[in-house]
């Protein structure tokens, strides 16, 4: 059979960087077998082929397009016939080196580190935290606005983390998260050691003593419910105390001319103490982003619910509307579970990658694929130390269409 000289032959696009592994075929050998004698790759492209099987593998090291030569005869023809063709192959770039990192103005008003992490040890408790701008953020040039605050005080053991997001529309929202974090962080830390964190241990070992009847009595009600208020006040006045504080940062800025908007963020606000009865987990939520009791293999307990703004895209941000007193006991939530695997806070720039819908935040499929990640990359209930420089490397991991800032925070116990 004479099929003609002229046969096409394909590749498939590679990517610069990544593995490689792809057959060279004819595409109008109209069925005839072919034998490779050469596959000649240009010097970039560190590939190479298998003449019996066909195949070409390897990593093509720069983007660009280049130009296969190809050797074969047709398998009916004498041993001794050769063809020669030119194989285009794109080689695409990297999406990742394709991102900018310019650094942000050093000399704006309330410039910050664009990546920091921290960790924080107790006797049943650890806390790890990371903050990283996101990659959005770092092709501009402009700054990061997540923060956290994270706490553990030894004398009780009670620990604090809190995560916050600054909208990125707002003028200064870097610091309206930097000042949630640290106003409500302070506030925890002395309150919990003092009157407060008394009142919540007494309502927390009612609770555990009423909840254990099988029935669900008056008395075990009224004692979720002390429980519930007991907590509302240490969170709700923790949330309060950040509201005053970005009213009071604007009023000491004059120079600046801002309004609280400008310093608009979310804010995540959480508790938790390890008692012989259980563990007690508390949070304030507003905003998007996410804070979940997780267990392992028995699914998520959330302690709030993701805010939508007006319009699609947009979400709410901590301002005075959300500290009245009925805000404030809606979106003061708590559970006393026997077993935690951890206690999670993350911003949307974490969440978004991980829980592609609202509803799926409620699904204990996306919350064990991510603590899986995590234990293999971060190993947080590790207490040798370097966890929380793992998990700030960790935050550099690739989710097409979510480049924002990104900040976690994980609790664990013994």
């Amino acid at each position: 059979m004479n099929i003609g000289p002229a046969l096409e032959f394909r590749l498939p696009n590679a990517r610069a960087g990544q593995a490689y592994q792809q057959q060279l075929l004819p595409i109008n050998a109209a069925g005839e077998a072919i034998v490779l004698l050469a596959v000649t790759f240009p010097p970039e492209l560190d590939l190479r082929a298998d003449l019996a099987s066909h195949s070409v593998s390897g990593v093509a090291l720069v983007a660009n397009e280049y130009s296969v030569e190809v050797l074969y005869h047709l398998r009916s023809e004498d041993a001794a016939a050769c063809r020669m063709v030119r194989v285009p192959l794109l080689v695409t770039p990297d999406p990742k080196s394709l991102w900018k990192d310019l650094p942000s103005d050093r000399s704006a008003p309330f410039w910050k580190e664009d990546a920091v992490c921290a960790a924080v040890t107790g006797q049943q408790m650890q806390v790890i935290a990371a903050s990283k701008r996101g990659r959005s953020h770092a092709h501009v040039g402009s700054f990061r606005d997540d923060d956290y605050f994270i706490s553990h005080r030894p004398e009780s053991d009670w620990v604090t983390a809190i995560v916050a997001d600054g909208a990125g529309s707002a003028r200064f929202s870097r610091e309206g998260a930097r000042l949630v974090c640290e106003a409500a962080g302070a506030y925890l830390e002395e309150a919990l050691e003092g009157a407060v964190g008394a009142t919540i241990t007494d309502a927390a070992a009612a609770f555990h003593a009423e909840r254990s009847n099988e029935a669900a009595t008056p008395a075990a009600q009224t004692a979720r419910q002390s429980l519930h208020n007991a907590l509302y006040m240490a969170l709700g006045h923790a949330a309060f105390h950040a509201v005053k504080t970005i009213a009071e940062a604007t009023r000491a800025h004059t120079e600046l001319q801002a309004t609280a908007k400008d310093f608009s963020t979310t804010a995540l606000i959480a508790i938790a103490r390890r008692f012989p009865f259980g563990t007690l987990c508390a949070a304030y939520w507003v905003g998007d982003g996410a804070v979940g009791i997780y267990r392992k293999d028995k699914g998520v307990t959330l302690l709030g619910t993701v805010d939508s703004g007006e319009f699609a895209g947009q979400t709410r941000f901590l301002d005075a509307g959300e500290v009245s007193a009925e805000a404030l006991l809606r979106r003061t939530r708590f559970d006393l579970v026997d077993d935690m695997t951890a206690l999670i806070l993350m911003t949307d720039g974490v969440s978004d990658a991980w829980f592609n819908t609202e509803a799926s935040l409620e699904r204990a499929a996306p919350w064990d694929a991510l603590w899986a990640e995590l234990e293999q990359s971060v190993q947080p209930c590790e207490r040798s130390g370097g966890a929380e420089q793992r998990l700030l490397a960790w935050l550099d991991f690739w989710s097409q269409g979510n480049h924002d800032d990104r900040t976690i925070a994980i609790v664990t116990q013994e």
